[in-house]
Order: C-alpha cells, then structure tokens, then sequence
C-alpha cells in the first residue's frame, strides 16, 4: 500500500528545523513500513496532514474521508490536468498545534504525531464502501510500524 501525506502547517514551525525535520521523518517511517501491507479495497491512502495554529485554523475545515474506486479527477491549469484515483483513500489528519508546538525535540515530535496518528485511525469515519476493509487491520499494522521504529513503546500503543 502507498501512503502520501501532504503536509500543510503554520509558519510559526518553519522558525525550528526539528519541527520540520519530524514531519518529514513522520512520513517517512509511514511510507515505508505500510509498503507491505496489503488491502483488496484501498491500494493508496492519501492524507492532508494540518498543524496549523489558532489563528489560521479558523480558516481551513477539515474535508470528511472520501473514497475512490476509479476515477478520474480534472484540475484545470494545474501541470497534470487528469489525475487518476484508483482505489485510494483521503482523509485529512489534524494535529493540535498547540500540543506539537509546546515540543522540544524532534523524537518528542515523532511520538506526538505517532500517538495523535493512531487517534486519527482510530476513530475516521470511513466512508460506506469500505465497511469490509480491514481497519482494525492497518490499525495494528501502524502500531507496530511505530514500535519497530522505537517512536513509541508497546505500553504507549494500547
């Protein structure tokens, strides 16, 4: 499975590179450990991941899950004007600002995003065609993912 996560924060994090640096980091350890695991519903999952602080938050509304068997998406003027959707899961991810930006090292940014993370999966919403996909499945893949990774410890993942 491919994992994507576009990344959209405030510039109030871009003043310490460790903030950044996990973010990176995040996606990383996630596109790599999720490489094995497989679904017959969902070959892609693409998530909006947002920390944006108080200020700019009030501006942007997290989109609800949406999921693409096949299809194909137009975006006028853009460099690739067709975009195929195939079997792929969206969902935007929320991080509190306020709890990231209080951080102080980048493996404490790591775990906060981890822990947040598994929050995320554990209580999306996914939309009804996916009522046979294996959630608790991709649950306890990326829990293991971050323990592998020593993100976050098994007492940390229940």
């Amino acid at each position: 499975m491919k994992i994507s996560l576009a990344i959209v924060t405030s510039r109030e994090l871009s003043s310490f590179s460790f903030y950044v640096d996990a973010l990176y980091a995040f996606e990383s350890v996630l596109s790599k450990g999720l490489r094995g695991f497989n679904s017959d519903l969902v070959e892609k999952i693409c998530i909006g991941l947002i920390c944006r602080s108080p200020m700019f938050a009030k501006f942007f509304q997290p989109r609800r899950p949406k999921y693409y068997e096949d299809k194909t998406l137009k975006y006028r003027g853009s460099v690739t004007p067709e975009v195929r959707m195939y079997k792929c899961l969206t969902a935007d991810f929320v991080v509190n600002f306020e709890g990231y930006f209080k951080l102080t090292t980048k493996e404490e940014c790591l775990t906060y995003l981890a822990l947040s993370f598994i929050d995320f999966l554990k209580t999306l919403k996914y939309p009804g065609k996916l009522k046979k996909f294996e959630k608790d499945k991709l649950l306890q893949a990326v829990k293991d993912i971050f323990i592998e990774s020593s993100i976050i410890s098994a007492h940390d993942a229940i």
